[in-house]
């Protein structure tokens, strides 16, 4: 059979019935589109599959069975759900991208998956596509795959040609299916919005661009007496003005302000109506858009006010009265919990310059200013801005102020605030700052604790008398807070600058020099975070030993420093004598235990090296499990669950001793680096593991380095503990 003289023609005529398909249900519609395709390319067998979410139930896949016996007995076996025996289609859905397969047999996109569910008939099924060709095309539209199309040759093979005439034709399948996709959520938007306006009471009319009623509800039946669900499809104007209209005490006035409303498509209004049977209908009427800002009609909604208007009768005074007794009372409760916000948002910065934004942002929401500026004071009576937002940089550069002089000045020497209510009737204003930036009124409140003035906040408005008594309340709070949060950011950044002193004092020193073998120590503190309690020493013991010590003591900032060094030196001195490492940790936690705060630890782990010996001593004090690595690349933990020191007198802590031979490796860390975290997840002793293997090789500071960016990696850039690390390579006897 000359199937290429079959493939291209009657291209058009196809193309007509392939888009007549689009109107059947899922499963028919797809066995009409593979067995078009059938006729009209000449092939045995054609697979036609819808991905998820085309149609709603049904068969995912339809055939287009050929006249041969082999075909028939073929498409007797396939499935119209679940995996797909011939398997290309999968492929193809998954690479937006044609798959041939010349022979199906040689394992060309057989599903082996499938092989679980299909028994006696998946294997038969396999057996008939045993010698079979096969291409598949995905059926792509604006950006989605709809499905794939799938040809099969039993006969005769299938091949290029018939691969380009179905991707000529693959477009239209596409689109058919892709047709029945927009429709089927068409239809589950509708089924949602009738289920919608159903469960309300209020009543609800839908009308459509050309002004007909679309849609109903019982409820708007039930509030007119009519029945608006026999009366769909008739125009929406009609039925105000010939049914609706009678229902209301005064039918002409409701027509005429109706018809006014109608009358302009972008006008959204609400209007109060009665009717002749007593009631009060709110009758609110609005355009309805798409997301794109197109027209898609008008909706009514019908309200029965009766009892709300009945219960507002006599006593409309009185709730007015209320209302605005609530609204205050709702105003300083907003208030209230503003600033009780702004509090807090200042309490934790850390910075004064963090604290100056802070209050610059929440003073604009709270007073609604148009520009506002913190002026800082300085120990000399230097006054200066710290911040400002809406000022332009011209009259930012001139906002110099002198302690006592002119309204800053004596602002900040009394500290009293200073209400401006128009800066061009008010004498006492100088206008250097005013007149260019358009300011009429404005306030100035000092920031002030106890003796010490930090500066003032000053809101500035274009408006004449924009600030009066609530605003000074209100701005008196917050710089009450903000002058606070100062003090405690002036203090925090001493005790920081302090603690960060120490520990780089104690982190600084260079390791020592020791033939036969190379080390490296790495710190990183956490992004954000205080001063850790995270160190690293070595050092030279007095007889030829060299000292590894890796800690971390429990807090942070200078108390977790000064243990810090505490931590260091003791060891330094207990080594002169102590040469086990396990004895070290035994006297180190006699001395912490009368000197560490209650709930204060230090876990620690120390290693005892000899240049010339092919050994380690080791001891842990409830320190994560360094790792050794040998020249071959094997690895193991050096674990022991001894407890921290400095919480249970009398503690004796134990030597180890581990082959350390020349190439051997010795990775000491502190817990930072193994608790980096991603989601709920750590990275873990497993991955620290992985981690070093991969960067077996390089030198000690190197290795340390890749060690710890993988952890920060895992951790998406943001480790949030404190890092140690301590790294000994055996280089080789002296």
């Amino acid at each position: 059979m000359d199937t290429s003289r079959r493939v291209g023609t009657g291209r058009a005529p196809l193309l007509e019935r392939l888009a007549a398909a689009e109107s059947a249900a899922l499963g028919p519609a797809l066995e009409r589109i593979a067995s078009e395709l059938r006729a009209h390319l000449g092939v045995d067998l054609v697979a036609v599959e819808a991905a998820g979410g085309v149609g709603e139930g049904g068969p995912a896949r339809g055939y287009g069975v050929g006249p041969s016996p082999r075909a028939r007995s073929l498409g007797a076996l396939l499935p119209r759900e679940r995996t797909d025996p011939i398997g290309l289609a999968a492929w193809a859905m998954r690479d937006a991208a044609p798959v041939m397969a010349p022979r199906l047999g040689a394992g060309d996109g057989s599903g082996e998956d499938g092989r679980r569910e299909g028994g006696g008939r998946w294997d038969a099924a396999r057996a008939l596509l045993e010698e079979a060709s096969a291409v598949a095309v995905p059926l792509l539209a604006e950006g989605e795959t709809m499905g794939a199309v799938t040809l099969v040759g039993l006969e005769e093979p299938v091949g290029e040609t018939h691969l380009e005439e179905l991707e000529l034709l693959a477009p239209k399948v596409a689109a058919v299916l892709r047709a029945r996709r927009l429709g089927a959520q068409a239809a589950r938007a509708t089924q949602l919005l009738q289920g919608v306006i159903a469960a309300t009471d209020r009543g609800v009319l839908f009308s459509d661009v050309d002004g007909r009623l679309l849609l109903s509800n019982r409820a708007a039946s039930r509030l007119m007496g009519i029945d608006f669900a026999a009366l769909a499809g008739q125009p929406m104007a009609e039925l105000l003005a010939e049914r609706v209209k009678w229902r209301m005490k005064n039918p002409t006035e409701y027509e005429a302000r109706m018809s006014r409303l109608r009358g302009d498509p972008e006008r959204s209004a609400q209007i109060e109506v009665d009717t002749v049977d007593d009631r009060t209908i709110e009758h609110y009427s609005a355009p309805v858009r798409d997301a794109d800002g197109g027209p898609l009609g008008r909706v009514e909604i019908l309200s029965d006010v009766t009892a709300v208007k009945e219960a507002l009768g006599a006593a409309q005074r009185l709730a007015e009265e209320r209302a605005i007794l609530l609204e205050r009372e709702e105003r300083r409760a907003r208030e209230e919990m503003q600033l009780a916000r702004a509090a807090h948002m200042m309490a934790s910065a850390l910075t004064r310059a963090d604290v100056h934004e802070q209050l610059l942002e929440q003073a604009t929401q709270l007073v609604s200013a148009d520009k506002c500026a913190v002026l800082a004071l300085d120990r000399r009576g230097d006054v200066f801005p710290a911040a400002t937002r809406g000022f332009a940089e011209e009259t930012v550069a001139h906002m110099g102020f002198e302690f006592g002089e002119g309204v800053v000045g004596r602002v900040l020497a009394t500290r009293r605030p200073f209400i401006c209510n128009d800066t061009e009737r008010d004498a006492r204003v100088s206008r250097r700052i005013t007149q260019p930036e358009g300011i009429r009124s404005f306030m100035h409140v000092p920031l002030v604790v106890g003796e010490r003035v930090y500066g003032l906040l000053s809101v500035n408005s274009a408006v004449p008398r924009a600030f009066g008594e609530r605003e000074l309340h209100v701005i008196t709070e917050l710089t009450r807070h903000a002058a606070i949060a100062l003090q405690n950011a002036l203090q925090f950044d001493q005790e920081r600058h302090i603690a960060e002193t120490l520990q780089q004092a104690l982190l600084a020193e260079e390791l020592p020099i020791v033939p036969g073998l190379e080390m490296a120590a790495l710190y990183q503190a956490a992004a954000g975070s205080g001063v850790g309690g995270d160190l690293y020493n070595v050092w030279r013991l007095p007889h030829g030993e060299v000292g590894v010590l890796l800690g971390d003591v429990s807090g942070k900032g200078v108390e977790a420093a000064g243990v810090t060094a505490m931590v260091r030196y003791m060891t330094e001195a207990l080594g002169q004598h102590q040469r086990s490492p396990g004895g070290l940790l035994t006297e180190l936690n006699e001395l912490l235990c009368p000197r560490l705060a209650d709930g204060s630890l230090v876990t620690a782990f120390i290693a005892v090296l000899h240049p010339a010996a092919d050994t380690l001593r080791w001891s842990s004090a409830g320190h994560p499990p360094p790792l050794v690595v040998d020249a071959t690349g094997r690895s193991r933990w050096l674990e022991d669950p001894g407890p921290p020191c400095g919480v249970f007198h009398g503690v004796g802590y134990a030597d180890h001793v581990e082959p350390f031979r020349t190439g051997d490796l010795l990775f000491a860390y502190t817990d930072g680096l193994i608790e980096a975290r991603r989601g709920e997840r750590q990275f873990g002793e497993d991955n620290l593991r992985a981690a070093l293997l991969e960067a077996l090789g390089q030198p000690p500071r190197a290795l340390a380095r890749a060690v710890y960016a993988a952890a920060r990696a895992w951790s998406d850039g943001r480790i949030a503990d404190d890092v140690a690390i301590a790294v000994v390579s055996r280089t080789g006897s002296t």
